[in-house]
């Protein structure tokens, strides 16, 4: 997938992602997941984001709400939901579009054999965003 085939609002939304990573100290590894990361995304889709973090608290605590803005001005928390190893923050940015962010430490990708529901998620799309360390990248050909 080209980034020339993604709205302006997504590639926003990917910008951030890439601004986090510099803002909060802990994030080893980004991914975009879900419609946009297979080339289905529809102007009502959600951005799908996967953040593996050595610190989540950083990112989940109650008052950890000040890296919202990397992805736009105006942002509000919609939901959030824990989903096991997981920990999910669904934003609002101000034209609409929402954005998922699912919050999880390594241990997420490190799973041997991966869960169903982890390895569903790499199936469904999944385009690294940043993997230093290859951790992402490692568990998506375990996944497949």
């Amino acid at each position: 997938m080209s980034e020339l085939d993604l709205p302006e609002n997504v590639l926003e939304v990917l910008a951030g992602a890439e601004r986090l990573r510099e803002s909060v100290h802990g994030i080893i590894a980004i991914a975009l997941v879900g419609s946009w990361a297979r080339s289905e995304g529809r102007p009502d889709s959600d951005v799908d984001l996967v953040v593996l973090t050595t610190e989540p608290a950083a990112l989940l605590d109650e008052g950890a709400t000040s890296w919202f803005g990397v992805f736009g001005e105006g942002i509000e928390l919609v939901r959030s939901e824990d989903f096991g190893l997981v920990q999910e923050r669904r934003l609002r940015r101000r034209d609409g579009l929402e954005v998922e962010v699912g919050v999880a430490g390594p241990e997420w990708a490190a799973t041997d054999p991966p869960d169903d529901g982890s390895a569903r998620v790499v199936r469904d799309g999944m385009r690294i965003i940043f993997d230093p360390a290859q951790i992402l990248a490692r568990f998506a050909r375990a996944s497949l």
